[in-house]
């Protein structure tokens, strides 16, 4: 069967390709800052993409968090959904689209949180308030009903939330979905610090993120790099990722420790895809997605 990507995907990475910032991050930053209201991040999610959603905005561990629910159903089942944006960008419209689409498909609850961004808020601040708007879930939602999502660095958050959660005796999620997952900063092998074919993500930007997010931490703080954190007793997990997306190796890597460690866990690695693949308007990635949908819709 061949592999060679649909027209869409080349079309795609052509656009993103030439669009792929390889500026310092100080730019983006600022621009996160400036769109704080009273210290947090505010973001609206867009209009077309709430046809059939209701939505309220709770403020949990000093954190805005945007839930979301079927105007016309009740909800079956709970998902925390955490960001990416290498922790200091704010969710885009793809989060939006995606998160609305488990609530219109599945009849979803779906939490949204916009924690505060670096360097502003550091992974020592970040990921307990992140359990505790876990725990605010779990008060509302019996654990084998809740998944916990993110994409990219809202990956490896959502990975470093449920190992918070389980040192804790906090009881863990159902369900633990990472779609291309940033889960070691440090960046340390050669073939992740040469992105030049990467269509999406720049080393630059990663390692300067990386320590703005780690503030005073080192980037082997299992609160940083949840990879190198516990990988024992996880829920089940799902990760999804594509071949040409340079954090390819670091799921590779999660996968097999996972494996070692006893944890259950599925490997899509799809050819040919970049970063965050299941995002994107492509067969490719509604295809993997609907394969993770068909797990998550067993929580209800």
């Amino acid at each position: 069967m061949s592999t060679r990507p649909s027209l869409r995907s080349r079309v795609l990475r052509r656009i993103v390709s030439a669009m792929k910032n390889t500026e310092p991050i100080e730019a983006t930053v600022e621009a996160a800052a400036r769109g704080e209201v009273d210290g947090r991040p505010a973001p609206q999610p867009p209009r077309s993409a709430m046809r059939g959603v209701v939505a309220e905005v709770r403020d949990l561990a000093g954190t805005n968090v945007h839930v979301l629910r079927p105007r016309a159903r009740e909800p079956r089942f709970a998902v925390l959904f955490l960001h990416g944006g290498g922790y200091i960008e704010e969710s885009h419209t793809g989060v939006w689209q995606l998160v609305t689409r488990f609530v219109r498909r599945l009849d979803a609850e779906v939490w949204v949180p916009a924690y505060r961004l670096a360097p502003r808020q550091t992974a020592a601040v970040t990921v307990p308030r992140m359990r505790d708007v876990y725990a605010a879930v779990l008060a509302q939602w019996s654990r084998e009903r809740i998944a916990v999502i993110g994409d990219s660095a809202g990956g490896g958050l959502a990975l470093a939330v449920v190992q918070e959660a389980q040192a804790a005796g906090v009881s863990v999620p159902a369900l633990l979905g990472l779609f291309a997952p940033w889960v070691d900063l440090r960046m340390e092998r050669p073939e992740e610090r040469d992105t030049r074919d990467d269509p999406m993500l720049d080393y630059g930007r990663l390692s300067a993120a990386a320590r703005a997010y780690a503030g005073e931490l080192p980037l082997t703080d299992s609160r940083v790099s949840p990879v190198l954190g516990d990988l024992r007793q996880l829920p089940r997990t799902w990760v999804i990722t594509g071949t040409d997306d340079v954090l390819v190796h670091q799921s590779r890597a999660l996968v097999a420790a996972m494996a070692e460690a006893g944890s259950s866990v599925t490997y899509l690695e799809d050819a040919h895809m970049m970063h965050v693949h299941v995002m994107l308007p492509i067969s490719e990635g509604r295809a993997a997605l609907a394969r993770f949908e068909s797990e998550l819709a067993s929580l209800a």
